[in-house]
């Protein structure tokens, strides 16, 4: 696994919800072997009483020249009180940025050749 820090603000360290981002973590990097390094921050903000405590993930993907930042904030979404859900829709959403981001490199790379 490349270069992978993990962060927890305003909640415990969480064992299971850490083992749960290296294994996210290590698929992406699987996938795409061009990111440099992922940095996870988890926190459990004070958010307003009527809507509980909702997860926050935030995400930056290295990648060669650019930094992919997946801020995934729903306030909105009542299933994220629970933190694993939170973390999956993060990584889901930061899979389909790099997905895009790497078919536009690719396709670039390949409209070079041709010409």
């Amino acid at each position: 696994m490349k270069g992978l820090e993990i962060s927890f603000r305003d909640i415990g360290h969480s064992d299971a919800v850490e083992h749960q981002i290296r294994e996210k973590a290590s698929k992406l990097t699987a996938t795409y072997d061009d990111i440099t390094g992922i940095r996870a921050v988890v926190a459990m903000p004070h958010n307003h009483s009527n809507k509980g405590r909702l997860a926050h993930v935030s995400l930056e993907i290295g990648l060669p020249g650019e930094t992919v930042a997946i801020t995934h904030d729903h306030h909105d979404n009542p299933e994220h009180e629970d933190m694993h859900l939170a973390v999956r829709d993060a990584f889901d959403k930061a899979q389909r940025k790099v997905k895009k981001i790497h078919d536009r490199r690719v396709d670039k790379n390949r409209r070079a050749a041709v010409l």
